[in-house]
C-alpha cells in the first residue's frame, strides 16, 4: 500500500466562470477531446484507455466537469454525482512527473483550441492558473 500524498497548496482556487461563455459546451468537448488526443500519445499514455471509443468517452466526462466548473450547466454532479476529482483519482499514483505531462498536453490542446475560439490573454492566463493548481491538487503520490 501506497503512502498517500498531500500537496501542500491545497485544493485548487475557482475555475474562470466566464469561461463557459466564450468556449461554449462544443469548444470545452473539443478542447478536452484534443487534450485527451495528447495524453494518449504521451508519456503517461498508460494511465488512460487505449482504445479510441473509451477514450473519446472519458474525455466526454471530464468535458461534463469542464463545462460545470467554467461556468456551463452541472452536467457531472447530475450524471456522476459530486466531482470530488481527488477523491475519484485517488486509486492511480499520480506524481508531479504525470502532473507535468498532463498539464503540457493540456496547454498544447488550448494552443489548437485557439485558432478556432480566440481567447483574451488574461482568460487564457487565469485558466492555465486554474488548471496548474487544479493538476497540482490531484497528484497523490510523491515521485
Amino acid at each position: 500500500m501506497r503512502e498517500v500524498y498531500v500537496p501542500p497548496s491545497g485544493p485548487p482556487k475557482k475555475a474562470p466562470p466566464e469561461l463557459y461563455s466564450i468556449l461554449k459546451e462544443d469548444g470545452i468537448r473539443k478542447l478536452l477531446w484534443l487534450h485527451y488526443k495528447n495524453l494518449s500519445q504521451s508519456k503517461i499514455s498508460f494511465l488512460f484507455p487505449r482504445n479510441e471509443q473509451e477514450l473519446l468517452k472519458s474525455a466526454e466526462k471530464n468535458a461534463d466537469f469542464f463545462i460545470q466548473v467554467l461556468g456551463g450547466p452541472p452536467l457531472f454532479t447530475q450524471k456522476y454525482g459530486p466531482p470530488m476529482m481527488r477523491a475519484r483519482h485517488m486509486k492511480f499514483p499520480i506524481t508531479y512527473e504525470h502532473r507535468n505531462v498532463w498539464l503540457e498536453c493540456f496547454f498544447l490542446a488550448i494552443e489548437e483550441i485557439k485558432k478556432e475560439i480566440p481567447l483574451e490573454e488574461n482568460q487564457e492566463k487565469e485558466f492555465k492558473e486554474f488548471l496548474e493548481d487544479f493538476s497540482e491538487w490531484m497528484v497523490n503520490t510523491k515521485d
